[in-house]
């Protein structure tokens, strides 16, 4: 076993990330300075293979190998790490309209993982351990969450329980999520970092911005959706505005939007994301979204042949890097 551990630990990690996306595992892995072999990334968005494409094209240990329902396990029987952050559409109390959870159409892809996990231990021949490690909403009901406890915990034939992780503690913005692996675990140290400390210009008035979502507020009505709902993120042109009470700023904003002349089809084409073009606020840009998610500058908001809609749709369906980072440090011991 001794020479065996130095063997992987010389040559690098194998690993196998499913619904891969944006391939914040791998951005975590190289956080940690931990070596790669080989990473095996299973994603069919195009938004996400183009940001992929646009990062590592040139790098020979990145591997795309599609839909995770094509995959055979038996395949994987060497890996060292499976990662994986399963559909949450059905899942998640965001979605009012459909939380059938893992018997959703997208949701139940987790059993895929499940699958995956049981079809390589019982084609594995060495003795090195498996590590694995799932991401999904913290949001998801309590049924669900021991559905997914307990069919991961049978595939592994050891006992993981989920971690509660609020991104907050290391990133500038909110994301609770569920944390399920075998990785030794310790507490997060916080990281003094606020949502003020990332933004280009204008003010805002939480320590920390809301959870990152796939979309964005408009700047016609969004306003009343953030008060109201609580989501989306707002970055006010001052203070002036921005500080008053939440009463106050839905009876003014009227007359300030009206009084700006902002046009959405008229501003449609206009690429200046830190703009206030309603004379009031803006949202985050792209690349103000990867700093909330921890996603180093530029893996994003440079890829090419992404529309910005894409490149904020792919930042909400990712990981929050830092996290990642974290639950995977203690295979830098590897």
């Amino acid at each position: 076993m001794k020479n065996e551990t130095k063997e992987i630990k010389n040559e690098g990690l194998i690993v196998l990330s499913l619904f891969d996306g944006i391939s914040c595992c791998l951005l975590a892995l190289e956080k940690n300075n931990i070596k790669l072999k080989d990473y095996y990334s299973s994603e069919i968005d195009k938004h996400a293979l183009m940001i992929q494409k646009t990062n590592l094209s040139a790098d020979t240990r990145f591997h795309q190998i599609g839909d995770v329902r094509a995959i055979n396990g038996a395949d994987y029987a060497n890996i060292d790490l499976i990662c994986a952050g399963s559909p949450c559409t059905q899942l998640s109390a965001i979605n009012s309209k459909d939380r059938s959870g893992l018997d959703g159409e997208e949701s139940s892809l987790f059993y895929e993982f499940i699958r995956i996990i049981k079809e390589i231990r019982a084609a594995r021949t060495t003795n090195k351990p498996l590590q694995v490690l799932l991401e999904n909403v913290w949001s998801m009901k309590n049924t669900e969450k021991e559905k997914i406890t307990q069919a991961l915990s049978e595939a592994m034939e050891v006992d993981i329980k989920p971690i509660f992780i609020d991104s907050a503690i290391v990133a500038p913005a909110h994301r609770r999520r569920l944390y399920w692996t075998n990785i030794p675990y310790t507490p997060i140290k916080p990281v003094d970092i606020k949502f003020k400390d990332i933004i280009k210009n204008g003010w805002v008035g939480k320590e920390k911005a809301n959870v990152v979502l796939s979309g964005q507020l408009t700047l016609t009505s969004g306003l009343e959706r953030y008060f109201k709902m609580n989501v989306g993120n707002v970055i006010y042109l001052d203070d002036e505005f921005g500080a008053q009470g939440e009463l106050t700023q839905l009876m003014q904003y009227s007359m300030l939007l009206k009084n700006s002349g902002y046009d959405w089809k008229e501003h449609r084409g206009n690429n200046d994301e830190y703009a206030f073009n309603n004379d009031c606020y803006r949202v985050p840009s792209v690349a103000e979204c990867e700093a909330l998610m921890t996603i180093p500058e530029g893996w994003v908001s440079n890829a090419l042949n992404v529309s910005k809609t894409a490149k904020y749709k792919a930042i909400g369906l990712s990981m929050t890097v830092d996290v990642i980072s974290h639950l995977l440090y203690p295979l830098r011991l590897v």
